[in-house]
């Protein structure tokens, strides 16, 4: 069963406890867990209309990550974690998990007594996820707000293809904790971004996030993670259709990927690990 340490309430950011089939504060706040699993802790504001990624995005992710095209980047991941992770008792979250994949691999290397969570702003996500991956809790909260989670409380963060908030990552974090944050390098899927005119990938993008991070988060270390992919239909329409750029395609763009029958572009990852800064 999924632990709840160290989850708060987001109201009054006391400690959760379950009681039968749900979590609750000492303050009585009472937060129903969903039959799937998860638990929405998001209150105080109107949700709009599409809450993150959508049920076709998070469809297309699932059936494109299931087939292992970016298993060098699961690995990479866990090969990192696994080097700093402080043992038993420790605690992972996850933000910006989407349907849990990469939480879902790193979670069986990890040993007896972790606690993982995975934080998403989609419901449809958390869902997902939680049906899955049935260890881990699947939480529904908001980034860009405060995470309900207790100060000083996790110990590895990942974020991977995220929204990054990072004065609330710095709270949650132990002294110490380690922060993962993954984001696409400059020739992610160059060739078929050219061919099909899709989304630029931002530039200069790891200065900025380090700057963020400063003061907060100290860098260790960057990996650089570069690999071939070789897809057909229908997974090369999987590919684009699991991020925004499907939805900015001009119909004509739409009606030539999905004419394509192969196609071969490479993968370019650039991985952070960041350490919480003393003081």
């Amino acid at each position: 069963m999924p632990c709840v340490r160290p989850l708060t309430c987001p109201i009054c950011h006391q400690p959760l406890k379950k009681v039968e089939g749900s979590l609750r504060c000492n303050q009585n706040h009472v937060f129903d867990i969903a039959r799937e699993g998860y638990v929405n802790l998001m209150t105080g504001h109107k949700r709009p209309k599409i809450q993150g990624d959508d049920k076709v995005m998070l469809a297309a992710r699932r059936r494109f990550l299931g087939k292992g095209y970016y298993q060098p980047l699961s690995d990479a991941i866990n090969e990192i974690v696994l080097a700093h992770f402080p043992g038993q008792n420790g605690v992972v979250l996850d933000i910006g998990c989407g349907e849990g994949h990469y939480l879902g691999q790193l979670r069986p290397h990890l040993p007896a007594g972790t606690c993982t969570f995975g934080l998403d702003f989609a419901k449809d996500a958390a869902r997902l996820a939680a049906k899955r991956y049935p260890a881990s809790r699947f939480v529904v909260s908001d980034v860009n707000g405060r995470i309900p989670f207790a100060d000083q409380s996790i110990h590895i963060m990942l974020n991977i293809f995220a929204p990054r908030n990072p004065a609330e990552f710095a709270r949650v974090a132990v002294p110490g904790g380690r922060l993962l944050i993954v984001i696409p390098g400059p020739n992610h899927l160059r060739q078929l971004r050219e061919e099909l005119d899709l989304l630029d990938i931002e530039a200069e993008k790891q200065p900025r996030i380090v700057a963020q991070m400063a003061g907060l988060f100290t860098l260790q270390e960057t990996q650089s993670l570069t690999f071939e992919l070789d897809l057909p239909q229908p997974d090369l329409t999987d590919l684009v259709k699991m991020t925004p750029n499907y939805w900015h395609m001009t119909p004509t763009k739409q009606a030539q990927l999905q004419a394509m029958p192969h196609f071969q572009t490479s993968a370019h990852f650039q991985i952070l690990a960041f350490i919480k800064a003393k003081g």
